[in-house]
Parts: C-alpha cells; structure tokens; sequence
C-alpha cells in the first residue's frame, strides 16, 4: 500500500453515507467494470452496477427475489420461459430500461459465446419481446432451472453497447448500469468510489450514498489496514479473529461465519504437459494424490479452525446432509484420507514407482511429473494449504510446488486451462446441483472458473438435463444420488475442506448487516453472491 492516504475520508462531504467496502484481493486496481469479462472486472460490476433480473436466496429455499423482472413463467408444455420486466425503470443516463435491452442482452450471449457465462447457448435456441414488458425465451429442452441460471446474468443497455466492436474485450470504465451504485467517481490505484444511481427505481430502499473500496492485496495486508482502514462490510480470513479484529473495537466489530463452499485441489485434465496430462487423467494417481493431504492441519494449522474438513468422495457439503447419498463413496471415501505411507504405497500400484535423477516419481510411460499448485496472492491461508499438500506430495516423491499469481490471473488461468493443479472453491445455490453443474458441465468449461478441471462425461451432462428437466423434489433427489456416484467413482476433483462463508462487519458507520441473530440470506459480499444485493438495501446509517 501507499499509506495512509489511501484511506482517507476526508474528501467526503460530511453529508454524504460512506460504506467501506473490501470484496477482492488486488495488488492495484485496473479501471474495468465489463459484467461480461469474469477476469478482469471490479467484482463491484455485477450487482450494483447491472442488477439481476431476479436472485434465488439460498438461506430462504430458494425463494425468487425479483429485481428488473417481476415474474417468470415457464409455457405448460415446460419448452418456453417468460420474464416480465420491471416498468419505469431507468438506465443510470437516464434512458429508460425496457425489455428490447433485456432482448438485446440475450441475443448478444446467444451470438457471442464469450459473453455467454451463464451456459445460455446450451439452453436456448432464441429470444422475443412479447408486447410491452415480456420476453420469451425458447428452449432448446425443459430446463426447471434456467431461472436460477440467468440469476447471474447481466442485463446491459442496447444504446451504449450496439456500438461496442468487442463486447467481451471492452473495458467499460465509464458504465451505465441498472443497479444502486453506478458512478464511478474517483478511481485510482488504490482506491476507487462508486456512488449511488441518480435515476435507481429502487431508490428509497438504498440508505447508502457511496461505495469506497480501499486496495488491499491478501489477508497480511488486511491484518495491517484494519486499525486504520475503517472497512464496515468485508469477508476475509483473519487468523485468532475475535483478537485481530473483534478486540479493536468490540462495542462496533463482529463476524458471522456459517459454513460454505467445499475447497479441492482441482487437476487439470487438459495439462498441456504430457506427463502432467497422463498422470491427471489416472484416477490411481488421483487416489493417490489424495492421501498425501493432510486435512486436519489445514483446518486447524492453515485455517485456525475455521474450516471443516471434507471427507467424502462426492465432495458434498455438510449443509447439503439432506441430499447425501450414502452408498456413493461407500468404496471411494477411503481415498479422502490422510495415510503417507499408503498413498506411497497406492503410487507404487498404479506404476508410478520409477523415479528419476532427483527422486521423484515418473509416469508409467517414464515422464516426468512436476507441477506447481495455484493460489491467489495474499491468501494466506490458502498459500499455508497448499504448503501442507506441497509437503505431503513431496514426501510421496512428487515434485510438486506453488505459484501465487495475483487474482486476475488466476482467474484467467482457470478459464483458459493454463495452468496445472489449483486450489479452488465452487459456490452453492439453493439446492447443491449448481455446484455440480457448474463444475463438471460440458456446457461450462471455459465459461466459468469453477468448470477448471476440464473433467467431463456424457452420462454426468445427461443426467444435469434430466435434473433440469423435472420441477419433482424426489425425482431430483433421486437424480442426484445418481450424479454423486458417478462423482464418487471417477474422484475428478480432490475434496479438501469447506471453507466458512467469510463475513466481517462494523456496526460503529451502519446498521442493518446481518448476523448469526438474523440468518436471512447469505451475509458475503464476494461477486458469486448476488444477495449482496439485498443485504446493501437493508443498510442506514447510524444516526
């Protein structure tokens, strides 16, 4: 950081509400808010500048929360969606918001595949305004959840970007958004201020005049600024939190940290390195490399505690116990263990046992393995995980290492495939299939980061279609029992531990964050929970 500076106030009006916000790790702010660039956007852009057509709440099962549009509804034969789009709302310029943009926004996706995140290609096979205020989507098959998919999809305005040559490659900095907070009014390295809508509909929910995001690269960074720093809503790993944070002001700061996402070192099974490439596509190395993990160190070492460690083939997250086929891993949770001398013992097996001039292990074809594990930069704890894995690897005779790039990179390595092994965690929804599909769908791969490992398989991809294609809670049960076998039996991932929705936040500025008192929806403000939304509407400032 450049000191202090960074996070000076004194430039605002005493009039004006300032919430200080930390919701991603940078080592320097890039002027990018393009909804439809996953790498390189502020994690601000989507919903706050481009607000949902609907949210699904997660923490409310999945009750639809709807934002530009005020219903959906599916044709009685189950093969069209319709939306009706909010009347009287406004662009930030000023222009009015109609459904020819929520059109528009569709047919560039559908047109486009490198704005298409949402997996839109696969589900629909075209787009019409319907009168004044709908628009119907026509499936190319019965999707009960493409609902839930274009939750994450923005809607941008046609007058500003008919005229933008590369949609996927336009920096936007200087956005005209749907959302509360769309002006961009003081951008720096090290600090950016996004201000509030002069034309937002929902205008008399939102107490909060300004967003400041302060630069901060990584947790060490986080730990320093936070005498100082003045964050009011942030998510962050904080070692010993209740002395690091909470003790610096313990009448104003608190955490609320429920449990979250499942945490796995994702192999690339597209490696471009041939022994890498050999070793990831066998599920014996696989096996194998899981057993050198020593989970309860990177809970309660790297993680102080804060984690749960994972021990299920299918990777299942303990608030997802309800969904949880039993006999799935009855053969394969066995490898989701920690036994060094077993996982030498299983590399042995599977012919890894010949060794090369250094000592480490060699294909069974007599190539090399060597590859580096990828954690974003300044998350420590992640950084101190795969240190662990790293070791235990190590002592298997695998030359393995890790490799910090800084956020944007990694993000852009998972979405091309350029990279070797990653940690990695995948968000939840209402029901524990969008994980799933959108880790191991065909349709995703490259789309999304959470599809890295590139692992596909026809029977998987049939199964998300039939999942989709049913609205009857015990078909879907019965469905995904059939999807958490297929998982537990191929391991294409390596469940590690479920990390703790991470939420930190100050009561001294504002009131109305949640807490463990008031669980309504999802407290986080990281750019994979559009709640976030919602959570920003409920807060005012302290009087």
């Amino acid at each position: 950081m450049g000191g202090e500076a960074a996070f000076s106030t004194s430039a605002f009006a005493a009039s004006e509400n300032v919430l200080t916000v930390h919701i991603e790790e940078q080592t320097g702010w890039v002027k990018n808010f393009n909804p439809f660039d996953a790498a390189g956007r502020r994690s601000s852009t989507t919903d706050f500048i481009y607000e949902p057509l609907v949210i699904f709440n997660q923490f409310d099962g999945g009750k639809p929360v709807f934002r530009l549009a005020t219903a959906y509804s599916f044709s009685e034969d189950l093969l069209s969606l319709t939306f009706t789009i909010r009347d009287g709302v406004m662009w930030s310029d000023g222009q009015p918001l109609t459904a020819e943009d929520v059109v528009y926004s569709l047919e560039l996706a559908l047109s486009n595949a490198a704005v298409d995140l949402v997996g839109l290609t696969a589900a629909v096979s075209g787009v019409q305004q319907v009168g004044n205020s709908d628009v119907k989507l026509t499936l190319k098959a019965i999707n009960s959840l493409l609902p839930e998919a274009l939750g994450g999809f923005s809607v941008v305005p046609k007058h500003i970007w008919k005229d933008v040559p590369n949609p996927a490659t336009f920096a936007n900095e200087t956005p005209v958004g749907s959302g509360p907070m769309t002006e961009i009014r003081r951008f720096t390295s090290q600090v950016y201020e996004q201000a509030r809508n002069p034309h937002y509909w929902d205008a008399a929910s939102l107490k909060v005049d300004v967003m400041r995001f302060p630069q901060i690269s990584g947790n060490d960074q986080m730990l320093a600024a936070l005498p100082t720093v003045g964050l009011d809503w942030f998510g962050s790993f904080l070692p010993d939190i209740d002395k690091t944070y909470v003790a610096l002001d313990s009448e104003h700061n608190a955490y609320w940290q429920p449990p979250g996402d499942t945490v796995s070192f994702d192999l690339n099974w597209k490696a471009a390195e041939a022994g890498n490439n050999e070793a990831f596509n066998d599920i014996n190395f696989r096996h194998a490399f899981s057993l050198t993990l020593d989970r309860k160190s990177m809970v309660d070492v790297a993680g102080f505690g804060y984690p749960t460690a994972n021990g299920s083939a299918t990777g299942l997250p303990q608030t997802f116990e309800s969904w949880r086929n039993a006999d799935a891993g009855k053969d394969a949770d066995k490898w989701v263990a920690f036994d060094l001398d077993g996982a030498s013992k299983a590399f042995d097996a599977a012919g890894y046992d010949k060794r090369d001039g250094e000592g480490f292990r060699l294909t069974k074809s007599g190539k090399p393995i060597k590859f580096s594990i990828i954690v974003p930069t300044g998350w420590t704890d992640w950084i101190d995980d795969a240190q662990i894995a790293i070791e235990g690897l190590r002592k298997a005779g695998i030359n393995a290492t890790v490799a910090t790039p800084p956020f944007t990179q990694y993000v852009q390595h998972l979405l091309d495939g350029s990279y070797d092994v990653a940690m990695h965690a995948r968000p939840d929804g209402a029901t524990p299939f969008d994980a799933y599909y959108g880790s191991y769908s065909s349709d995703l791969v490259g789309k999304t980061r959470h599809s890295a490992s590139r692992y596909t398989n026809p029977k998987l991809d049939s199964l998300f279609a039939d999942f989709r294609g049913t609205a009857d809670d015990a078909k879907r049960h019965a469905i995904f029992n059939d999807i958490q076998v297929i998982i537990a039996n191929d391991f294409p991932v390596i469940p590690a531990f479920n990390n703790p929705i991470w939420y930190q936040y100050c009561t001294k500025r504002f009131s109305g964050f949640l807490s463990k008192d008031t669980p309504t929806m999802n407290p986080e403000n990281h750019d994979n929970n559009h709640m976030r939304l919602m959570h920003l509407l409920q807060l005012s400032p302290v009087a």
